[in-house]
């Protein structure tokens, strides 16, 4: 399926309840997570990206694993491949964290 097809229909309008619009906004939120997603794996599949492991991106940005877990889950760094139980993430988002977490 295209992406396109997971990101239509989801739209607030004044006749929702306060529940119905919360909950309508955490579907867009993941909407979006979604959107990322699809677009990061079609990179991937396009071209030659530089994946990096978790021990490797703790080490350079010099974060622990909790630090590690919670900026995934946060957002500040995705995923790009799981494979035998091991995380591994793209080369410029490694880059990227080490720059904004450490302010320079």
């Amino acid at each position: 399926m295209r992406k396109n097809q997971y990101l239509r229909g989801f739209s607030i309008s004044s006749g929702h309840s306060f529940v119905q619009k919360l909950i309508l906004l955490e579907l867009l939120a993941v909407k979006r997570q979604l959107a990322t997603y699809l677009d990061l794996r079609e990179q991937l599949e396009a071209e030659n990206v530089v994946l990096r492991d978790a021990e490797y991106v703790k080490s350079h940005v010099g974060i622990s694993t909790e630090t590690l877990y919670r900026l995934q889950r946060d957002g500040y760094i995705c995923v790009a491949r799981r494979e035998r139980n091991k995380r591994y993430y793209r080369d410029v988002d490694v880059e990227r964290l080490r720059l904004s977490y450490r302010g320079l």
